[in-house]
């Protein structure tokens, strides 16, 4: 929203969280939100994106995963997986840190 994109929550059940729309050209990405968790025998912060029946959030329905992990909220492209997952020293290649919930709060 700080750089000008409209973000709204669908008031029906969908199967996205989240929909943001470019400010200039309109276009629209879905988001879901995940809880990410840390996993010390992979030594990894991994998120699951499944949805209530088990299954991959596809393409068509889910542009974007978010991982809540703690004061950390980062966004990363939907890949049709049921696990993503990071380590302390790749996540920034993988993923995109989109601001502290310490900020925001």
């Amino acid at each position: 929203m700080s750089v000008g994109y409209e973000v709204s929550m669908p008031l029906a059940a969908e199967t996205y969280d989240l929909s943001t729309r470019h400010p200039k050209t309109g276009e629209t990405k879905y988001y879901q939100v995940k809880t990410a968790i840390e996993r010390p025998d992979r030594n990894a912060i991994v998120v699951q994106a499944k949805n209530g029946k088990g299954e991959i959030y596809p393409k068509s329905d889910v542009d974007y995963i978010i991982g809540v992990h703690g004061e950390n909220v980062y966004v990363f492209e939907n890949r049709e997986i049921k696990e993503y997952w990071a380590t302390p020293k790749n996540i920034g290649e993988k993923w995109i840190l989109l601001r502290s919930t310490k900020e925001v709060f």
